[in-house]
């Protein structure tokens, strides 16, 4: 899921770098949607430790 995040990124990066805004901005917000769900998503699972 990281690895995911990571080239959505790449993407936004690479479509803004050659002028093509309107999609890196999408690519960069479906990133940033994913990325706080899966911060959520960890946020919030119960730890396993037993001490």
């Amino acid at each position: 899921m990281m690895s995911l995040l990571f080239l959505l990124l790449l993407a936004a990066m690479v479509c803004g770098f050659f002028g093509k805004k309107t999609i890196a901005y999408g690519f960069f917000a479906v990133s940033l949607i994913i990325g706080l769900y899966w911060f959520n998503h960890h946020a919030t699972d119960p730890l396993s430790i037993l001490l």
